[in-house]
């Protein structure tokens, strides 16, 4: 009898003809060996079942699930979680391409750090300039980013089984179901990002996330509000709108809103959390104020006056970036802003 592999990588496919080869290879050129690869090919209408038909004739690790009809993300990745042998589960997308490193420096670091779910840095190629995307590591910090916007990249992580187990994605926040499933198993579970890149992160303009915005951003505020009651704050209808706003992917347009939102800051900041917590909640009065160029002077004049920057110390970058973007006044969905983002404005 064979001895079960100790990760099990789950890969869900739909339409993926373009990339998938590539993901797969990516994982067998691993410096780590003891695994298998779950394809879940999710009702695919292109070639990509034949190409990993045709992979699979290298390799004795990769178990092809098939479904005739497309079940969506959700029910992939539930599924293939159900069939999974390994003690540790990893993600990745059939469009991503893993670091060679990456498989045996995550079950090291969850090994020896008492960590039972960790994700990576990573690195965005594709519609335009590459960027290393560096998100908190600490599981304090991300516990405070959580609150705000997702920042954990789903196919970079690996976790160990119970985690899944205890914690089943949800179809009620398809398009989110990543942000929705780390919300809820922090609060149990101890998380970390690896502060290192080991997956490519492929831009590409069929992606849920560009294609299906304002759905996902419904479901985002959603998931936000239930993140504050975790903790314990049960926001008004007033303030959940306010909280939103801190996050929400458009401009704002009026200094009360900014004076809200500093005042919604003040609250959430907690004597009972440790300083590295109060200093992600502060943090996001710089993005609040990012996305209030338009306001020019008045956001310049309210960001350096306020009261939260003493919880974050910003660089003189962070702060040149606010200055830049109130005199350009640039509206947060303008061309020349989404450019300036790639380019690594603190946004």
């Amino acid at each position: 009898m064979r001895t079960p592999p100790l990760i099990s990588v789950i890969i869900p496919c739909f339409n993926a003809e373009k990339w998938i080869a590539k993901s797969i290879n990516s994982i067998l050129e691993q410096t780590y060996n003891n695994f298998e690869i779950l394809v879940f090919n999710d009702g695919s209408q292109d070639d990509s079942l034949k190409i990993i038909k045709t992979i699979t004739l290298k390799s004795a690790s990769i178990k092809i699930i098939n479904e005739p009809c497309n079940n969506g993300i959700v029910y992939s990745l539930n599924r293939s979680i159900a069939e999974a042998q390994g003690k540790f589960i990893a993600r990745m997308d059939a469009d991503d391409v893993a670091h060679p490193q990456r498989l045996e420096r995550q079950v090291k670091f969850l090994s020896e750090n008492n960590v039972d779910l960790c994700g990576t840095w990573f690195k965005e190629f594709g519609q335009g300039a590459p960027r290393i995307t560096r998100w908190p590591t600490s599981h304090q910090a991300l516990e405070a980013s959580l609150l705000f916007q997702n920042t954990i990249c789903h196919p970079t992580i690996m976790a160990r089984r119970e985690v899944f187990d205890d914690f089943p994605y949800r179809e009620e926040f398809n398009l989110a179901e990543d942000y929705d499933f780390f919300s809820r198993a922090i609060k149990k579970y101890k998380f970390n990002n690896i502060p290192e890149p080991l997956l490519n992160y492929r831009r590409h303009s069929s992606q849920a996330t560009q294609a299906k915005k304002e759905r996902m951003e419904l479901i985002t505020r959603q998931i936000r509000v239930n993140a504050l009651q975790s903790i314990g704050v049960f926001p008004t209808e007033q303030q959940a709108l306010v909280h939103n706003t801190i996050r929400a992917p458009q401009s704002i347009c009026t200094l009360r809103e900014l004076e809200l939102i500093e005042e919604w800051l003040t609250f959430l900041l907690c004597e009972k959390k440790s300083s590295e917590f109060n200093s992600i909640v502060a943090s996001q009065w710089i993005r609040a104020c990012i996305r209030a160029a338009p306001l020019g002077g008045e956001m310049r004049k309210k960001y350096f006056s306020s009261h939260l920057l003493t919880w974050i110390k910003p660089s003189s970058l962070m702060n040149f970036d606010v200055f830049a973007l109130s005199v350009l006044k640039l509206n947060y969905n303008s061309e020349a802003f989404k450019i300036l983002r790639r380019m690594g404005l603190s946004a």
